[in-house]
């Protein structure tokens, strides 16, 4: 019981001198000598007190090397100590990994600690060793990248670098132990063929010792479709979608990233059709029904992988007529119909007949046309246009005649003709109608064919007109939908007849207005007017010439 007393004392004045004396830290390199000074306080006296120098070892098992300035013979190889005027000194020769302790300097009696050392010998670490646990890495496994070193001292730190880049923050991915740093990360394919280095460094370096390795991992193809130029492009149900144009090139890339390199590469088209066998889908003239799904598949040992896109051809406006032209009868109504296949879809309508603009809609391709008439007949022009995705301007056009079936009608601006015989007499009769009428001529109940047709117009020619032409002629055109006459007259030049449709009105007290009709001329090309005014009272008669069918007449 006296001896455990006696120890625990001796713990504490040991521990108490310890938080007295200054520690002083030094470092040496292996295989170097190093002294040690203590210089005793004046209070010590060397005739009264030991004085000792003790290397600390574990378990207190403390190891005393010289007292009062002598060795002990098997440590003398060792160590060199000296004691001379209250000064003592320690030296420790060719250091080694063993020698890093504390060393004490004290009396022997008291345990006083007069000096203390940590010595610190520095041992270059061996050169570093990088091991990968797997061979064959796949992406998403987990890989420990293990850097060892051996007999460094103090233990080197151990810093990693990723292709140059010095990892940070690397906490709960590497694990320390004496002598080694152990490293473990979840690889991708951005690790393939990338450089990890490990470095050591301790105090007896003068430049850390590194090592790298090379990560090797194999990983499923991964696709993206590019194409040859740039284009508008959206996304729809996760499928990206470009546009292409009808008629141009179009070039799409199956740019992948795989290791191993893939074994396979195709083109499908909606699913199904295989289309290529190429990185490169050349398609070199767009055609509408091109438009649809482009799958390319690429599939390596790993796996294999799809990635599709939609290519959308646009293309210029197709018009389809049901007829290329259209029969309807007078005062019906009629639709003109243009068929518009178009995309995108058109941004302008325009009808023209006859080559001029009549109708203009942004949407509506029918043209409606309510009770026909005869001048509505001719070449109606459907001109469709729509605009490309980058800008770009078409169009196209489709014409259909529309044809207005009437009854016959003569058009002509007298009915007599005054000839003298011998005279040269032609007779015009103009017939529009549809379908085309059919054109002859009577007289005396005799059938007469015409002499022309030019333009719709029938001619009759007397050469020299004889007693025996002069009379009434018909002139008869007849189609399916009716029948129409016309009498013209070849009389004897004569003198004119009487005007006719007069009407007087506007009378005032000094002035009427007379309106009337000249009739035929007799043949002499111009006529002269006469108005005769007669009242209860006079009577005048007014004999210039009337230049027109109004005259008007005041009394002064």
């Amino acid at each position: 019981m006296h001896n455990i007393q006696l120890i625990i004392f001796l713990f504490v004045l040991i521990h108490h001198s310890l938080a007295s004396i200054h520690l002083e830290n030094i470092t040496v390199t292996r295989g170097e000598n190093i002294k040690f000074h203590c210089h005793l306080p004046e209070n010590i006296s060397l005739k009264e007190n030991i004085i000792q120098w003790k290397k600390v070892r574990f378990n207190d098992d403390n190891l005393i090397i010289s007292i009062n300035g002598k060795i002990p013979k098997i440590f003398e190889k060792f160590y060199q100590t000296f004691l001379i005027n209250q000064s003592s000194s320690l030296e420790i020769f060719h250091v080694d990994k063993e020698d890093s302790t504390t060393y004490i300097c004290q009396t022997f009696e008291t345990q006083t600690i007069l000096c203390q050392y940590n010595l610190v010998v520095l041992i270059k670490p061996e050169a570093p060793l990088l091991t990968i646990n797997k061979e064959n890495i796949e992406e998403y496994q987990a890989v420990t990248l293990t850097c060892s070193s051996l007999k460094g001292n103090p233990p080197p730190q151990y810093i990693w670098y990723r292709d140059s880049v010095l990892l940070t923050s690397l906490n709960e991915q590497v694990i320390m132990t004496e002598n080694c740093s152990i490293y473990t990360l979840n690889v991708t394919r951005f690790d393939n063929n990338i450089k990890y280095e490990c470095q050591i460094w301790n105090q007896a370096l003068t430049i850390p010792l590194r090592i790298e390795q090379y990560l090797h991992v194999k990983y499923r193809p991964y696709v993206n479709i590019l194409e040859e130029t740039p284009m508008f492009s959206s996304e729809q149900n996760h499928i990206r979608k470009i546009i292409g144009i009808e008629y141009e090139q179009q070039n799409l890339t199956c740019h992948y990233d795989a290791n191993p390199s893939p074994t396979s590469i195709y083109w499908l088209t909606n699913g199904t059709t295989i289309v290529s066998r190429e990185k490169i889908l050349y398609i070199p003239r767009l055609k509408s029904e091109q438009s649809g799904t482009y799958t390319c598949i690429v599939e390596n040992s790993i796996g294999k992988v799809n990635k599709s896109i939609y290519l959308d051809v646009e293309y210029s406006p197709r018009i389809r007529s049901i007829e290329s032209h259209i029969l309807v009868n007078h005062s019906d109504s009629v639709i003109l119909r243009c068929l518009v296949d178009s995309k995108p879809l058109p941004y302008k309508i325009i009808w023209l007949k006859n080559n001029s603009e009549i109708f203009r809609d942004n949407q509506l391709a029918d043209l409606h046309i309510n009770h026909v008439e005869r001048n509505n007949s001719g070449l109606y022009t459907c001109v469709v246009y729509n605009r490309f995705y980058n800008n770009q301007t078409r169009n196209s056009s489709n014409t259909i005649e529309l044809i207005v079936q009437s009854r016959p009608i003569i058009e002509t601006t007298y009915s007599k003709i005054a000839a003298e015989i011998g005279q040269s007499v032609t007779l015009t009769c103009r017939v529009i109608g549809q379908p085309k009428p059919s054109i002859i001529w009577k007289h005396n109940q005799q059938i007469i064919s015409c002499d022309e047709i030019i333009n719709d117009i029938c001619y009759l020619y007397f050469p020299k007109i004889t007693m025996q032409d002069f009379g009434t002629y018909q002139c008869i055109a007849e189609n399916l939908l009716g029948k129409e006459e016309w009498t013209y007259t070849i009389v004897v030049r004569g003198k004119p007849e009487t005007p006719k449709n007069i009407i007087i009105s506007e009378v005032t007290s000094s002035s009427f207005k007379v309106e009337f009709s000249p009739s035929f001329d007799g043949g002499s090309g111009s006529q002269q007017f006469i108005i005769q005014v007669t009242d209860s009272w006079n009577s005048s008669v007014i004999t210039q010439q009337l230049p027109f069918n109004t005259y008007e007449y005041s009394i002064k």
